[in-house]
């Protein structure tokens, strides 16, 4: 038997990522549909996501779960509740994402035109999904991947420029999302 953090299903966010994920990203997420909804500080926010967190653990047979799942399900809870106007609202977006750049290479086969296809698919896939920060490991890695270098030169430097400059051209019209690049 595998053990999954919290005892809680992993978060699939579209086909590649799966995370684990913390009640407070979905008690957040109710008490936004609550404010827009009309209801501000709606105080049974915890209850819905403390009775949510009780089925995934102990009633949901999967080992993984989709966002679509939990916006349905919060909304069918709501519903039952009488609380319809906030299920309404109720929009799940993926909690922070983390990108291996490294594996983006491993995947781009060392080639950088495949690996900035692969990027630009993979940030499309997410911005999609309404995901609002992605973290991008391993650039570093992902860089020397590129390059086929054990050590970091000048043109690394260039590289991981062109990788910036495409994240900003990309993401420059996405104020609400924040792109972290991390070396390690």
């Amino acid at each position: 038997m595998i053990a999954l953090p919290s005892d809680l299903p992993l978060l699939q966010v579209g086909r590649y990522e799966l995370m684990a994920y913390e009640p407070s990203w979905l008690e957040a997420a109710i008490k936004e549909a609550a404010e827009a909804a009309g209801h501000a500080d709606w105080w049974f926010a915890c209850d819905i996501t403390r009775s949510l967190m009780l089925f995934l653990r102990n009633n949901y047979a999967g080992t993984s779960v989709t966002l679509e799942y939990l916006n349905r399900r919060i909304r069918q809870v709501l519903q039952q509740v009488g609380f319809e106007d906030i299920g309404d609202h109720v929009n799940l977006t993926p909690p922070q994402v983390n990108l291996s750049l490294h594996d983006l290479a491993m995947e781009a086969e060392g080639f950088e035109l495949r690996f900035f296809q692969i990027l630009e698919q993979r940030l499309d896939e997410l911005l999609g999904l309404g995901a609002r920060k992605i973290t991008l490991k391993h650039a570093r890695r992902g860089v020397k991947t590129l390059r086929a270098v054990k050590n970091w030169s000048a043109k690394c430097d260039d590289l991981e420029q062109n990788i910036v400059h495409f994240l900003r051209s990309r993401l420059h019209a996405r104020p609400d999302c924040a792109v972290e690049m991390i070396a390690a």
